[in-house]
């Protein structure tokens, strides 16, 4: 009996707790329901003043109703002032804004707005150059996770306008903006872009009730005579730019304009006509396509912009049907290229800027082909393909193919830019090209060619590290033919060449080697070693040339097989640069004026010494031949 009677006050004990439990939490419902927001007013102006760097003032905060655990809250005659780095004045001044919001995320700080209404807005929105912005803050401290903040269900906007001055994005705008049931979002603004007047607009559809995530198509564009832009796609939830999917349009002068305001790193081009479908989650951007024109070469690429660990990772495939690297540099960077070939003349090795030293923390890898290059005045380099992989500004392109209208070059490169001045390196290879293609005159030389580029040095731009590099540049042709008089001429042989060129000026002799195998220290190219042999003739090449400026100082000593009855008293000479070579006897051009004044000079001196008329103490002596060089050897050399 006892056991029973203590069991019944057990259980009675348990359901007067439960009941009593019940009973706080219906209370504590109760209040939540009807709480009285008004007493959280200081506590809100403190916590948008800490979020904003700025003083806060908010006159009344009143919940509508008695009670509702989504109440809405109404803030009246609201003021966020200026953070200290832009000024005096307001960044937000609102008479009346109103949101529907759920009691506990209220509690919580994390706030949920379902509905917003506003009357008597006015925005002061204020970047600086360095990115940090009043509605952001520190650019360093700026982040995106992809999540929507607002949830909007409902959007009513009345009586309101902003101003906008971005220093990054060089725009200067002000205008108005609506928003209701039936017209959605509206945002019409004037002002400049870059200096330029430009006119903005923005519509954005109707809210969805129910789904606050729901697809919202919306439409924006700047009109600029420096950029034509038109965005059409849809957020996940209105104003949700963290989770979007566009198809963009631009047109610009050059490319840098568009990059005033997507802020990708860009640089100055040619005209840019672009289209491209783009996706945005979080701080991470997708393009899907890209297709286009930059000046006139034809582009499409597809890649991804990611962000991680505070690195901006980039993956990347482009394709051009058609490109001229021309393209890449805009009106003012063409001018001053062009001035630079006036004042230096024009050079083979290009001026190509490898300096990475300032690039951010950016890795990637970019993998790109191009079918068609396009050279004004024409070039043997018709294809080019191959990956860029940076990593901690450290650039190497591998896999590296350029078709050549005969043959191809292959091999790497690498851009070392962790120290204060870049470092280049690169082997790069020629086969199945010929002679006549890299000298360009197939009438005089000709045969199948291969070769080596081996150059490490230290310099701002490809032409500043050939210029300080060593290493080994080497071309060989251990075949071909050469037209006959200059085999006579390479072996000084003056007799044998007049005789030739009178008999038959276009009959040729075979090539047995040329081996132009040149060692690199400090941009100075000396021959290791320099030989020509064909059936009738050898010479070996004695001098230099100096990659910064791409002079040429090469004296070509040679003999005939058999003696010769006349011999040339002077050498044969190549001076000039490699961009303007020339081949003299007794320091005149051959081709030097119609006159042939240099050529007469030069029989004028052999015939003078054959005679014992004049003595030949500047000029080196004609040697014989020796024994033939070993070719292939040479030719193996040359090319390790």
């Amino acid at each position: 009996m006892a056991d029973r009677e203590k069991r019944f006050w057990a259980i009675r004990k348990i359901k007067i707790g439960a009941i009593a439990l019940a009973g706080i939490l219906l209370v504590v419902l109760l209040v939540l329901g009807a709480f009285p927001v008004g007493i959280l007013r200081e506590a809100a102006e403190q916590r948008l003043s800490a979020a904003f760097a700025a003083p806060v003032e908010i006159a009344e905060l009143t919940r509508d109703g008695f009670f509702s655990f989504t109440p809405e809250i109404t803030v009246h005659n609201a003021r966020i002032g200026q953070p200290d780095w832009v000024g005096k004045g307001h960044f937000v001044n609102v008479r009346r804004a109103s949101a529907r919001i759920p009691i506990f995320s209220l509690l919580t700080g994390n706030v949920t707005i379902r509905s917003l209404r506003v009357s008597g807005l006015e925005l002061a929105l204020v970047r600086d150059a360095e990115g940090n912005s009043n509605w952001a803050g520190p650019a360093e401290e700026q982040q995106s996770d992809g999540r929507n903040p607002l949830r909007l269900e409902q959007l009513t906007i009345d009586d309101s306008r902003f101003s906008l001055r971005d220093a990054k994005r060089r725009l200067d705008l002000s205008g108005h903006f609506s928003a209701d049931g039936r017209r959605g979002l509206v945002v019409t603004a004037s002002g400049t872009f870059n200096e330029a007047p430009a006119r903005l607009t923005f519509t954005g559809n109707q809210l969805v009730e129910g789904d606050p995530e729901a697809d919202w198509p919306f439409r924006a564009q700047l009109t600029s005579d420096l950029l034509a832009l038109t965005v059409r796609g849809t957020m996940a939830g209105a104003l949700n730019t963290r989770d979007m999917r566009v198809t963009m349009q631009a047109r610009a002068p050059s490319l840098k304009q568009l990059d005033h305001l997507i802020e990708a790193g860009l640089f100055g081009t040619q005209e840019i006509d672009l289209v491209g479908t783009v996706r945005h989650r979080g701080e991470d951007w997708f393009i899907d396509s890209l297709e286009g024109t930059i000046g006139r070469s034809l582009i499409d690429a597809k890649g991804s912009v990611l962000k991680r660990d505070g690195r901006t990772l980039i993956d990347a495939t482009i394709n051009s049907p058609r490109f001229d690297f021309d393209d890449l540099a805009d009106d003012a960077g063409q001018a001053e290229a062009r001035a630079e070939e006036a004042r230096i003349g024009p050079r083979v090795i290009p001026d190509t800027s490898i300096d990475l030293s300032k690039m951010g923390p950016t890795d990637g890898t970019i993998r790109f082909a191009i079918d068609r290059l396009l050279v004004k005045g024409g070039s043997a380099f018709r294809s080019f393909k191959g990956e860029l992989s940076l990593e901690r500004r450290v650039l190497r392109l591998d896999n590296a193919e350029v078709g050549l209208t005969s043959g191809r070059l292959t091999g790497w490169a690498k851009v070392d830019s962790t120290s204060e001045t870049p470092i280049l390196s690169t082997e790069l290879r020629v086969e199945g090209t010929s002679l006549d293609t890299l000298i360009g005159d197939p009438d005089r030389i000709s045969g199948p060619l291969r070769g080596l580029i081996r150059i490490t040095g230290p310099g701002a731009t490809i032409r500043e590290a050939f210029a300080n590099g060593d290493g080994k540049i080497a071309f060989v042709a251990d075949q071909g033919s050469i037209i006959r008089t200059a085999a006579f001429v390479l072996g000084r042989d003056l007799g044998g060449a007049i005789v030739q060129q009178l008999r038959d000026g276009n009959a040729r002799a075979s090539l047995r080697c040329a081996i132009l195998s040149f060692e690199a220290n400090d941009g100075v190219l000396r021959p290791a070693p320099l030989v020509i042999q064909t059936e009738i003739s050898s010479g070996r090449g004695s001098g230099q040339i100096n990659l910064d400026g791409e002079a040429l100082e090469i004296v070509i000593n040679g003999a005939t097989r058999q003696d010769a009855a006349l011999k040339l008293a002077d050498p044969i000479r190549v001076a000039g640069t490699l961009s303007q070579p020339y081949i003299s006897i007794d320091d005149s051009a051959l081709d030097d004026a119609a006159s042939g004044g240099g050529v007469i000079r030069a029989i004028g001196r052999s015939i003078g010494n054959a005679l014992g008329l004049r003595e030949n103490e500047d000029s080196e002596p004609a040697r014989s031949t020796g024994p033939s060089v070993n070719c292939r050897e040479l030719a193996a050399s040359a090319l390790q």
